[in-house]
């Protein structure tokens, strides 16, 4: 085990599975970051991988789920590049933890295994990170996979949806995701403006009526860096709380999972 500083909290974590890094007490995880090298449109070598997590850590993380995009990689081999990356890492004495994950588009196709790769959360409560679809992408095969993953039993976290103006539009379908369960991961990136006015806009919407659970990086190389911390700032300068959606629900969602349909209905 090793344990080290935070920001201002300790956090501690313990190599688990092959791959896979587990945690105990209170750290800043990210849920949605693009780490691995040479897979899909984050870091394109080892060494820019190597710099995107000092920036992790600088901006006070201590855990990341890599999510690549699962239809650039075979979802197989994730957990041995994470375990790669995290021995390097290691040997840089770059102290982040990492965790196998992905980031599934509309209309992947992916076998059982492969969804148990990608799966994050405690046995019986695991969820999917589902990405909402960008620059008009098709909206009816974002519901139709999310409706998919929920029939096999997974619960769904989306991914960036106030950067999906169909989703976002009435009768975009995102009530009813919500009515299913689903929960929403808004980026750091959009709250502070890098996605232009309507994605912050709406960001900050989703946030003030209680709708999002959880805000991550999405970062996928140097020049779109961890924003976490400058999220903070942007929420407490719209007088919202700044610990929760950054600190406190992405830990909680990873220990205690989501309640699958399923299940809840």
């Amino acid at each position: 085990m090793a344990a080290w500083g935070g920001s201002s909290r300790r956090w501690s974590v313990v190599h688990g599975p092959p791959g896979r890094a587990c945690f105990t007490g209170s750290i800043r995880l990210e849920l949605h970051f693009h780490l691995l090298p040479a897979v899909d449109d984050g870091p394109a070598d080892l060494d820019t991988s190597l710099e995107l997590a000092r920036l992790a850590v600088q901006d006070g993380s201590g855990l990341v789920v890599c999510t690549p995009h699962v239809h650039l990689v075979d979802v197989a081999t994730i957990p041995d590049r994470v375990r790669d990356l995290q021995a390097a890492l290691d040997a840089e004495l770059i102290p982040l933890g990492l965790r196998p994950g992905g980031e599934i588009s509309p209309g992947t196709d992916l076998t059982d295994a492969e969804l148990r790769v990608l799966a994050q959360g405690p046995p019986g409560r695991e969820w999917l990170l589902l990405e909402a679809p960008l620059n008009g992408g098709p909206i009816d095969a974002f519901h139709d996979t999310a409706d998919e993953l929920e029939a096999r039993g997974y619960g769904l976290v989306i991914a960036h949806p106030e950067r999906c103006d169909d989703l976002m539009a009435p009768g975009g379908g995102l009530g009813n995701r919500l009515l299913r369960g689903a929960q929403l991961q808004v980026n750091a990136s959009s709250l502070t403006g890098a996605h232009g006015d309507g994605a912050r806009q709406a960001g900050f919407d989703l946030i003030r009526r209680g709708l999002a659970t959880a805000i991550a990086s999405d970062a996928h190389r140097p020049a779109r860096p961890p924003r976490l911390t400058a999220a903070q700032w942007a929420l407490h300068g719209e007088g919202l709380d700044d610990r929760v959606l950054t600190d406190t629900a992405p830990e909680r969602l990873l220990r205690d999972g989501i309640e699958p349909l399923r299940r809840a209905a």
